[in-house]
């Protein structure tokens, strides 16, 4: 008679790296939501004004987020390569709205001008592209102010720890610590999951092998739907959309769609020699193709993402490593907690091969046809102020997605152990 399996107490080692874990992310869930968004420039709205002469006037009105415009007298200019123009007769309209004009020669150096605002509360702050000299010309003779006079006014400021701003991320830059894991963490299931197939097709393969492959792969799933999930809602208040076509996003749905189709593969072969052969080559295409898709592609094509298709990647904005700080171990913490979550899984797969056994002995000992007892009993898992509801909304997801999973395990837990004490 079978007993009922109940899991192993886990090592001393394996207990403190789990703790290690709950303390990384009860970290980076303090810091993520904790730590200030530092100042930057939201938008700059430009209407030309009169025209005198030579010269044409245009009106500068420049929205900022966690700005002090009202608490000191800001510097603003224009600048284009070694080019320099100082915007005029500035007024804090309040805190986050500020007013000017720049009178510019017809003949210009650039038509299009980055614009910086710099205070000695909140430093120098840029926003690409933001001024543009509509009904001027180019010139290369075109002269320009005293550069080392706009220089020489620049103040420093001390913004203490804080995530650096980016203009339409804003505050959702903090999702960098909550969406991007999900995928680190699956990249490191599935990898396991891939270790395992090949294992299980050696010539010491065995069904451990196999439920290893499984569990990993089960557990990873999970992630890569929280990663679907959070990324869309994050695209919405980013790129505009729910979804847009980009190889990123693209490449992440069919490679969630690949792993689906290994469950569906698995649950649609009864042979057992066979099913783990035939899912373990699957297996090995579907991690070739997940690092095609995720990591190669992307690369090599436009894509709206971070360091993909020509744009920078997060690293280049963040000068004061305050985002390595929290990243980092945001990365490390999440891939624990899968870790745990596999192992978890692994149990029930093992209660499963367990419970599958105790059938084939009672229904070899009672003279009746197997299939008729192997029906599976497992259920598929796969199933503003500065955008920042967008982060909550994030978390949340994450939340409810941990929370399902946590309550789709305790249910399968309970059912497996009261079938192995019946069967006992």
């Amino acid at each position: 008679m079978s007993k009922p399996l109940t899991p192993s107490s886990p090592a001393l080692g394996v207990r403190l790296i789990r703790a290690f874990g709950v303390v990384l992310l009860g970290y980076v869930l303090v810091m993520t939501f904790s730590v200030p968004l530092g100042p930057g420039i939201v938008d700059v709205r430009v209407s030309p004004g009169e025209e005198s002469g030579r010269k044409t006037t245009f009106n500068l009105d420049i929205e900022g987020h966690n700005t002090h415009f009202t608490e000191t007298y800001p510097l603003v200019f224009l600048k284009r390569g070694e080019h320099f123009v100082v915007v005029r007769d500035l007024e804090s309209l309040d805190d986050q709205h500020l007013a000017g004009r720049v009178a510019l020669d017809k003949f210009v150096p650039a038509l299009s001008w980055d614009v910086f605002v710099n205070s000695p509360v909140d430093g120098t702050m840029s926003f690409a592209n933001g001024f543009f000299a509509q009904g001027l010309t180019t010139s290369a003779k075109a002269k320009s102010p005293d550069n080392n006079a706009v220089l020489n006014r620049l103040s420093d400021a001390d913004l203490g720890f804080h995530f650096p701003f980016q203009p339409n991320i804003m505050e959702t830059i903090r999702n960098l610590m909550l969406h991007v894991p999900m995928w680190f963490t699956m990249f490191l299931l599935m990898g396991i999951s891939f270790a395992q197939s090949i294992r299980s097709l050696g010539a010491k393969g065995t069904l451990e092998h196999d439920m290893k492959a499984l569990a990993s792969v089960k557990t990873g799933m999970w992630f890569g739907v929280l990663g679907l999930l959070t990324g869309s809602l994050w695209a919405k208040f980013t790129w505009g959309a729910w979804w847009v076509d980009d190889p990123q996003l693209n490449g992440a749905f069919v490679t969630v769609m690949v792993y689906a189709g290994y469950l569906v593969l698995r649950s649609s072969v009864k042979d057992e020699a066979l099913r783990t052969r035939l899912a373990a080559v699957y297996n090995l295409f579907g991690f070739c193709l997940l690092v095609v898709l995720l990591m190669v592609l992307p690369r090599f094509t436009e894509s709206l993402h971070p360091g993909k298709g020509g744009n920078p990647a997060f690293s280049s904005y963040d000068l004061d490593s305050a985002l390595r700080a929290v990243f980092y171990p945001a990365v490390l913490g999440w891939m624990i907690l899968g870790t745990w979550m596999y192992a978890k899984t692994l149990h029930l797969e093992r209660m499963r091969a367990t419970l599958a056994e105790s059938r084939l002995q009672r229904a070899t000992k009672a003279g009746l046809p197997f299939a008729a007892l192997t029906a599976s009993t497992w259920s598929d898992p796969l199933t503003n102020d500065g955008k920042m509801g967008v982060v909550v909304g994030v978390a949340i997801i994450i939340g409810l997605g941990l929370g399902i999973w946590s309550l789709v395990h305790a249910r399968e837990s309970k059912a497996l152990n009261q079938e192995n004490e019946r069967t006992a």
